[in-house]
């Protein structure tokens, strides 16, 4: 498998006449973009020999969420070489969503069901004013990112924290879309906390968590969170978890 992109020009040129086109991204695949375009729609990278891999369609479409964390893992483990920088790049995940995980894109999103200008931006491009919302939304990147920012190989389960942030749309939303969410060493202690305060019984929902999210979104007003100790940054999440619970209690 090979790397492709689709210059700049080319997605200007799809996201200008996606009111007209939008009904094609229902196809079985992109091939009717290069008679549009007129031109070859993919260049190649530098990266030209990447195992073949694929990625899980198994839940019935309207539990196409489920699979999330096996192809964050998938995604991740596969793609891992890639830089941050090149991993935040639309023409690269473009790429991606347009040429081999056309249909899963299709699948994860139900775009034959909402096929609108505004879904095909989101998970086939970058659709987003904000830079991290549109890295969340593309149904490629959004399994990079969430793999670069859980995967920890110090614990026993190197994947355990992607698995649980998988567990709800809205952990991804609050953990992953906020500015202080761009690094692995403030999302891995943020999240250790909420398992362990939710295995010590504390009731975490996700109203909670995202409660949690904006605490740690203030504590990067407060402190350089790049420069905390994990542990630090852990503490003070469990602590807060804690005075959360007791409030709802209280009420």
């Amino acid at each position: 498998m090979k790397l492709q992109f689709i210059s700049y020009d080319n997605i200007d040129l799809i996201k200008s006449n996606l009111d007209k086109w939008v009904d094609n991204f229902k196809l079985s695949s992109s091939e009717w973009l290069q008679d549009e375009l007129g031109n070859a729609l993919f260049s190649d990278t530098k990266f030209q020999d990447i195992p073949e891999f694929s990625l899980d369609m198994s839940a019935d479409p309207s539990k196409a969420f489920l699979t999330e964390a096996e192809n964050a893992i998938r995604v991740y483990s596969n793609l891992n070489f890639l830089s941050d920088s090149q991993a935040s790049d639309e023409r690269l995940w473009a790429g991606l969503c347009l040429g081999s995980f056309w249909n899963y894109v299709k699948y994860r999103w139900n775009i034959d069901g909402k096929c609108t200008v505004s879904s095909v931006k989101d998970h086939f491009f970058f659709g987003q004013k904000s830079g991290r919302r549109s890295l969340t939304r593309n149904a490629m990147s959004r399994l990079w990112w969430i793999g670069r920012l859980t995967y920890d190989e110090k614990r026993t389960d190197p994947w355990e924290l992607t698995r649980f942030i998988c567990e709800s749309s809205d952990y991804i939303m609050h953990a992953l879309e906020r500015n202080t969410s761009n690094n692995p060493a403030i999302i891995r202690p943020f999240l250790s906390a909420i398992i362990d305060a939710k295995a010590n019984g504390l009731a975490i929902n996700t109203d909670r968590f995202g409660d949690l999210a904006k605490y740690l979104n203030l504590l990067g007003g407060i402190y350089i969170l790049d420069c905390l100790p994990e542990q630090r940054i852990y503490d003070k999440i469990y602590a807060r978890a804690i005075e959360i619970c007791d409030k709802v209690k209280e009420a």
